[in-house]
């Protein structure tokens, strides 16, 4: 009797003890799954997990070369650290810099899904992070010459400013290659994460890409654009006389005339040529606000251009002073990429082209792809009225040349602009040099001319 009475409490103790076991087991299941599988990925995501640092260290990131297949962007380093180097320091704002702790800017940041090879299909992503396999990427051959590049960033020398070369070939593509995107001050990628909180606090914007997204007063830059809309719709001839083609203008209480001084028997084109301000005003009040919207809205100086890299500007305030307008000293702001893009236009056949940053990009197999952005583009203005704008420009070693001074600040501070147009043998040219706080008129020619000169010859 007693050998049974005690044998039942220890079945009882044994079967409490295997539910114990077994809901613990059962916990230690769910749990696995829950972290394992369910929250893996945020955990994987997380900034604090070591392992991500780890994995974004191998990561093998393709490179970026130039037109010419000239090294702009490479990685070196050891197979558990990998370090990006750029054999040049004059290419900053289109190839931009990746750094590890302050991530991307340019074409790095631009193609950086490619640059990384980021696995595109389920299969490869689950094998390469199953077996903790080192990403490779792809490389990236952009439209920028860099031999180009760094005549522009010479020429350029302590001036704070920007120059911006675009190629469109004459093939009816309709693209515009940016072979120079250059602005200073720059900065050394290579030297970013030591410099970086100094550029950042440095007033003179050095991480700023000036070409795509540095915003400035157009004044008389306008004025080929404003007069090509007028001769399209039939307002004026380039040929009409214009009455007292030299008065006074006042903007912001500086008086501005004439660049230079133009016949007693001015017509439109001498008011172009000399850069003449009050004749503008009086086209402007005839085309009103409206006019003036839909003028430069069909040239894209109202919408940022699409690119491979940012150029995301602050939005102006509507047009308010059409007299003012006219002359570009309202509440419109442009950008060297803006401008260069509208004087296409007119080097062609009136229509606005595409910009491009790349070339070419490599596939999976490592095999070169052409790279295209596509964009619905318009006609900006007819072939007629661009080739009429552009043959009343002034000329010099074959190159359709405007430079105007544009008041840009209290006191009547100036920047200096160039814009030249050369039409060669297989592509059309436009050079865009502004010069910050400059009246260097001479300066911003000879570095524009100085650019676009070792392209080639224009007849």
């Amino acid at each position: 009797m007693s050998a049974g009475w005690s044998e039942t409490p220890d079945r009882d103790k044994i079967r409490t003890l295997s539910k114990l076991l077994l809901s613990a087991f059962l916990l230690v299941a769910v749990a696995l799954i829950f972290w394992g599988v369910l929250r893996a990925a945020s955990i994987l995501a997380r900034d604090d997990n070591p392992r991500l640092a780890e994995a974004e260290l191998r990561i093998q990131r393709g490179s970026i070369v130039d037109r010419n297949a000239k090294v702009l962007a490479e990685n070196r380093g050891t197979p558990e650290r990998q370090v990006r180097s750029y054999p040049s320091a004059n290419v900053g704002p289109a190839v931009g810099y990746y750094s590890f702790i302050h991530g991307t800017a340019g074409a790095e940041g631009g193609f950086d899904a490619l640059l990384r090879g980021e696995p595109t299909a389920f299969w490869p992503a689950y094998v390469e992070q199953t077996l903790h396999l080192s990403q490779a990427g792809h490389d990236v051959q952009l439209a920028l010459d860099v031999d180009l590049q760094e005549t522009a960033v010479s020429l350029l020398g302590d001036q704070q400013g920007a120059v911006l070369l675009l190629e469109m070939p004459q093939d009816g593509s309709d693209r515009a290659w940016i072979r120079v995107m250059a602005s200073h001050p720059g900065y050394d990628p290579n030297l970013l994460d030591e410099q970086f909180d100094e550029l950042g606090a440095d007033e003179r914007a050095p991480l700023l890409n000036r070409v795509a997204q540095g915003q400035y007063q157009p004044g008389l830059l306008l004025q080929p654009l404003i007069l090509a809309k007028s001769v399209e719709q039939g307002l004026i001839q380039l040929d009409d006389p214009v009455v007292d083609a030299d008065r006074a203008v006042s903007v912001n209480g500086t008086v501005t005339r004439c660049a230079s001084q133009p016949r007693e028997q001015a017509t439109w084109a001498d008011v172009l040529r000399h850069r003449c301000p009050g004749p503008m005003q009086t086209l402007a009040d005839q085309l009103g606000v409206g006019g003036l919207d839909e003028a430069f809205a069909a040239f894209g100086l109202d919408r940022d251009p699409l690119l491979e890299i940012d150029a995301t500007t602050a939005p102006d305030d509507p047009l308010g002073d059409p007299l003012q307008a006219g002359i570009g000293q309202d509440n419109l702001s442009i950008t060297p990429l803006k401008i260069g893009l509208a004087m296409a236009s007119l080097a062609g056949n009136g229509r606005q082209p595409q910009p491009q940053v790349a070339e070419a990009v490599q596939d999976e197999e490592g095999n070169w792809q052409a790279w295209s952005l596509e964009s619905d583009i318009g006609r900006a203005t007819t072939a007629g009225a661009a080739r009429a704008i552009r043959r009343a420009l002034p000329q010099a070693d074959g190159i359709y040349e405007f430079s105007p001074l544009v008041i840009s600040g209290p006191g009547g501070s100036t920047n200096a602009w160039y814009v030249g147009i050369g039409k060669g043998e297989t592509a059309d040219y436009v050079v865009v040099v502004v010069l910050e706080g400059s009246d260097q008129e001479a300066l911003a020619q000879d570095v524009g001319r100085g650019t676009i000169s070792l392209v080639e010859k224009f007849s």
